[in-house]
């Protein structure tokens, strides 16, 4: 029998020589954990070595880097995104100015909103001619160089300029496109000669002068895209030319030394003065002073000869 009040009994699993069980693992009592992304039955990542019943997964291959001498470039980006709109902008700035400089010098003759018959005013007709009619072009020009054909800083000029000419024809081939529903229309009254005035003529007539615009705007963004960046913090200075200062540029000491105690001198001397001008005069191979004590060759041997 065992005393209910004898301490050893209060002295755990180890005291006791049993063997402690094992904690609950972190999916509960008695459970484990899963063994990859929190989840049973997850796949290890790409590249790790699985561990029992779980499948292998192949690692990925690399990603061929894209070359920038290619025409296409697919796939979006942020800055294939600027520069295509830094080349679109730049174009639409450009028909606005011609267009209001056209706007004042027409709106001197005649009222710039007066009707004048069945057309339409000459502020609708200006905005109709810079904003509506060539939005398909703006737009068809956009997507192409922000999928297709990129304007990215790391291409070379000439592919650059190849981009932006693939640009206007999507441009051109996007108003051929809104011409063939508007032309189909236009024929129902003026004949089939209007469809091939929306899907050819026009789309040609507004489509080549736009592509060239884009060829200088095109290049106004590659030059911009490829500018120095300004960094917002101080900007490191170690390792540019001129920045490190060369060896013989010590600076002067900010602490002076004080007046030179005298010292003890070796092989019982006494006090020896502290020497203003150094041990030899400063220079190396210079005879000691005459009022300057030497000590001994040999300290430990006879007395020197007289």
């Amino acid at each position: 029998m065992t005393n209910p009040g004898d301490p050893q009994q209060d002295r755990g699993y180890y005291g006791a020589g049993w063997q402690q069980p094992a904690p609950p693992g972190p999916g509960g009592a008695g459970g484990s954990a899963p063994p990859y992304g929190g989840q049973p039955g997850g796949q290890p990542p790409h590249g790790v070595q699985p561990a029992a019943g779980v499948p292998y997964a192949p690692p990925r291959p690399p990603r061929a880097p894209a070359d920038p001498r290619r025409a296409f470039a697919p796939g979006a980006s942020v800055n294939n995104t600027a520069g295509a709109l830094i080349a679109v902008v730049s174009l639409v700035l450009v028909e606005f100015v011609s267009g209001i400089v056209g706007l004042i010098g027409t709106s001197l003759v005649v009222s710039p909103f007066a009707h004048y018959g069945a057309g339409a005013s000459l502020v609708g007709s200006f905005i109709a001619s810079v904003f509506l009619a060539p939005f398909p072009f703006y737009a068809g020009a956009f997507l192409a160089l922000a999928f297709l054909t990129p304007i990215a800083r790391r291409s070379p000029l000439p592919t650059v300029l190849l981009r932006a000419v693939l640009a206007g024809a999507a441009g051109t081939i996007a108003l051929a496109l809104v011409g063939v529903f508007t032309g189909a229309f236009g024929a129902i009254t003026s004949g089939g000669s209007r469809l091939v005035i929306d899907v050819v003529t026009n789309p040609l007539r507004n489509g080549v002068p736009f592509t060239v615009m884009l060829l200088a705007s095109a290049t106004a963004a590659w030059l911009w895209l490829g500018r120095p960046r300004r960094n917002r913090g101080a900007a490191p200075t170690s390792g540019l030319p001129g920045t490190v200062r060369p060896a013989d540029a010590v600076p002067p000491a900010t602490v002076q030394p004080g007046p030179q105690q005298p010292q003890q001198g070796p092989y019982g001397q006494g006090l020896v003065q502290p020497d203003p001008h150094g041990q030899y005069g400063g220079q190396y191979g210079a005879q000691p002073r005459p009022d300057q004590q030497q000590p001994p060759a040999a300290p430990w041997g006879g007395p020197a000869p007289r």
